[in-house]
């Protein structure tokens, strides 16, 4: 049986997560990955999730109501590149993960996606914040307009991260279509 992967990502961000830390998502979507990580991080932790669209932070909004877990996240309708804005106003000095689901909101319009310069940008500041030990992942999808592009700009930032503080790993499933998605995880030993 052949394990997806947004749940690959979510298997190896459950093992650095633990009640108490301090989570990002840096692409809300739908809300899926936001939900997965409050329930990650109990009572006592936070969840700061971003998206441009407000239909994002709508759907997100009503998901975690749904679960009774709402109170556990920071909703923010900005682009992730300002992530480091929000959580040093929150004087957030450390998180334990971030998750970036990149391209654009399913189902939404096309032409509002991420792009390398933001999220390079977004990238730069989860890593200055994440903990020792701690893990970004990186769901890139390569088969939209820009997608390639962005995918080999965050693999190239990711290859110049020093190999004895992060080790980097890319998975790309067995080409079942023509362009998959690739899923890089970058953890900090």
């Amino acid at each position: 049986m052949t394990i997806s992967l947004v749940n690959q990502a979510h298997n190896n961000i459950a093992n650095y997560l633990s009640e108490g830390d301090i989570a990002v998502d840096a692409t809300m979507g739908n809300g899926f990955d936001t939900l997965f990580l409050a329930k990650q991080i109990g009572e006592a932790g936070k969840v700061y999730s971003f998206d441009l669209q407000a239909a994002a932070l709508h759907t997100t909004e009503q998901r975690l109501s749904k679960e009774k877990l709402l109170h556990r996240v920071c909703l923010i309708q900005d682009d992730h590149s300002q992530l480091s804005a929000y959580l040093t106003k929150d004087d957030v000095h450390s998180i334990r993960c971030a998750m970036f689901n990149l391209g654009y909101l399913p189902g939404s319009d096309k032409l509002l996606q991420t792009t390398p310069n933001s999220t390079l940008q977004a990238l730069e500041s989860a890593i200055a914040l994440l903990a020792q030990p701690g893990i970004i992942s990186i769901l890139a999808y390569t088969g939209h307009t820009g997608g390639r592009e962005e995918t080999e700009s965050v693999k190239s930032w990711a290859k110049t991260l020093p190999k004895k503080q992060y080790e980097v790993t890319i998975q790309i499933p067995s080409a079942t279509k023509n362009s998959p998605p690739e899923l890089i995880l970058i953890e900090h030993l």
